[in-house]
């Protein structure tokens, strides 16, 4: 867009030397018209001869607008020479006519000039401000590219983040199921500890009856109390000291 705006100020200074310098050539050239021409020796019969063919060849035009056309094209110095020679008090109008329109030609010269400066002035500001603007173009540019690594980062550690709980919560799942296995293990080698428990002491039990019995039946048959308490005595005691 900026370089669109200088391309478009340098063509509208382009433009302005070229009008310029036409209006310089059409000055020049009017300056030019006026002193046309070198003295030309040439006797009174002969200017009376050329100003009557000039008489008749206007009388053969068709009509004013063809005369018109002619004097438009008639070079002032010459229109000036022969108003001066035909009525001398014509020719002061002439050359105020002439000297308007030169001065309006160094008017419109002097105004195509301003223009210019100005335009060039104003091409100075334009691309001062076409210069600042490309200035914080480029900081906010490096600014949103800071900004866009920043945002990747944050995404990758987000990222990170995410599979680093993924992770916690698979071990917290695997070690609760770890744990309800282990539960589950203990409390079986419990009930199986309970069962040899009970059949120990059934066992014990037995034991016991059977060492009853016995000592019931010596106690029957012996005179001796001294060796029946001795029976009862490693009855109880067998078997790695049960009781």
């Amino acid at each position: 867009m900026a370089s669109d705006a200088s391309h478009m100020l340098e063509a509208a200074l382009e433009q302005m030397d070229d009008i310029i310098a036409g209006s310089k050539a059409v000055a020049e050239l009017s300056n030019g018209l006026y002193d046309l021409g070198s003295p030309v020796s040439v006797g009174p019969l002969q200017i009376l001869q050329l100003a009557e063919e000039l008489r008749l060849a206007l009388e053969l035009q068709a009509g004013d607008e063809e005369r018109h056309s002619l004097r438009s094209q008639l070079p002032c110095s010459t229109a000036h020479t022969l108003l001066h020679w035909l009525d001398r008090g014509a020719l002061s109008q002439v050359n105020h006519q002439s000297s308007s329109n030169n001065e309006t030609y160094q008017e419109r010269l002097a105004r195509l000039e301003g223009d210019k400066e100005s335009l060039v002035l104003q091409v100075s500001v334009l691309t001062d401000q076409v210069e600042a603007q490309g200035e914080k173009i480029r900081d906010l540019e490096s600014s949103l590219e800071e900004h866009h690594h920043k945002l990747i980062s944050t995404e990758e550690m987000l990222q990170q983040e995410l599979f680093s709980r993924t992770s916690l919560e698979t071990q917290k799942l695997e070690l609760m199921d770890e744990v309800s296995y282990l539960k589950l293990k203990l409390v079986g080698m419990e009930e199986e500890h309970n069962h040899i428990d009970e059949e120990d002491k059934h066992h014990k039990a037995e034991v016991l009856f059977q060492a009853g019995r016995s000592a019931s039946r010596a106690v029957g048959s012996s005179s001796d109390p001294a060796s029946v308490m001795l029976l009862c005595y490693c009855i109880c005691f067998n078997d790695n000291g049960l009781f």
